[in-house]
């Protein structure tokens, strides 16, 4: 399923217009893919190559896309009665955290005008009376050129 534009473009909202790296994703559940683009940096001069910051805003936003997708048609059943709307009305930076990174690689470099990723939800783990979630994933840059795993945490 591709994502609508209007729900791409909701959740990008919350990032500056230059940091705006998805440019379009598709989800096949579990798995969320995208399209990205980073024109430059914007913290220092040009490296030349896909790095850890972009890595991490990459991949938030590809997981929040997806994330919202996923829970609006139902496909998480622990989140299983949520819809879009509610998805809008959480606050996505202070409810939800990267919790673990574990087997970070950057195998080659990528370049960061353009490339793919894709990040796979891999369990859901539910705590505290149903408040507290873990989600563990594993994502793929440009075809394992960086590959690792993220746990998150979201707080209901």
């Amino acid at each position: 399923m591709d994502i609508e534009q209007y729900n791409l473009e909701y959740i990008l909202g919350m990032y500056v217009p230059e940091c705006r790296y998805l440019i379009n994703a598709e989800l096949e559940f579990p798995v969320g893919k995208g399209l990205f683009r980073i024109p430059k940096s914007f913290y220092a001069k040009a490296t030349g190559h896909f790095n850890a910051v972009e890595l991490i805003i990459c991949y938030n936003q590809l997981a929040y896309v997806m994330f919202a997708e996923f829970i609006m048609h139902g496909l998480i059943p622990e989140f299983s009665g949520s819809s879009f709307e509610e998805f809008k009305r959480f606050r996505l930076l202070t409810n939800s955290f990267i919790v673990g990174m574990n087997n970070v690689k950057f195998r080659r470099p990528i370049d960061p005008r353009e490339f793919k990723g894709q990040i796979r939800l891999e369990k859901v783990i539910t705590k505290r009376n149903n408040s507290l979630y873990f989600l563990k994933t594993e994502y793929n840059f440009e075809d394992g050129k960086q590959t690792g795993n993220i746990d998150l945490a979201v707080v209901l």
